[in-house]
């Protein structure tokens, strides 16, 4: 089959210049199914990798570990991404960190071509959603970005045991509560509280 499994290396793996840290060179990964490319790197983090309450922090750094797989219909991407996450405790927002590793998967079809090689216009088929190769480039933006926000949780908490904050005083519940346990009296009896007051002063 004559696997490639070149280094990371090379700067032939590498971005093109002037393009996005996503974009990924392919030009080394031949067209023959069984062909593999293997990429290890640092990219920062793209914008807007976030839910409600958590994040990865705009141009963080985020490790890449890629097999790029030649099929018969394109290139076949699975590997992993470690990013950094940020977030508030959903009960007492309080600041909370953590490191993530999200599996990534995508094909990237080459684009159509006639008998004579000749590229194919399908700009008018709306059906095919997967991505193209283009320019011997891929853009692993999209399969990152989808990543990323289904692994973030929508209500992170800092510990599972969280109880929140108090809603009288406002300040953070630990686990003994009796520290915030502020008495509430009916208003109706303030009169006869009162009453009382005076009664014991006299």
């Amino acid at each position: 089959m004559g696997d490639s499994r070149p280094s990371d290396d090379s700067p032939r793996t590498q971005a093109s210049s002037g393009s996005a840290p996503t974009t990924l060179d392919v030009s080394r990964l031949h067209r023959q199914p069984g062909s593999m490319l293997e990429i290890e790197r640092e990219i920062p983090a793209p914008a807007d990798l976030a839910v409600a309450m958590a994040r990865v922090p705009e141009s963080s750094p985020i490790e890449i570990d890629l097999t790029l797989e030649s099929v018969v219909e394109g290139i076949w991407v699975s590997g992993t991404a470690d990013v950094d996450v940020t977030a508030e405790c959903s009960r007492c927002l309080e600041p909370v960190e953590w490191a993530e590793t999200v599996d990534l998967e995508q094909m990237y079809r080459y684009p159509a071509t006639d008998a004579r090689g000749v590229l194919i216009d399908e700009a008018g088929d709306s059906e095919d959603e997967t991505p193209e190769v283009a320019d011997d480039a891929i853009d692993i933006e999209g399969p990152l970005r989808d990543a990323v926000v289904l692994a973030l949780p929508i209500a992170p908490l800092c510990s599972p045991d969280c109880g929140g904050i108090c809603p009288t005083c406002g300040e953070r519940l630990s686990e003994s509560e009796a520290l915030h346990d502020h008495p509430v009296t009916d208003p109706r009896w303030s009169a006869l509280e009162g009453l009382l007051d005076d009664g014991a002063r006299e």
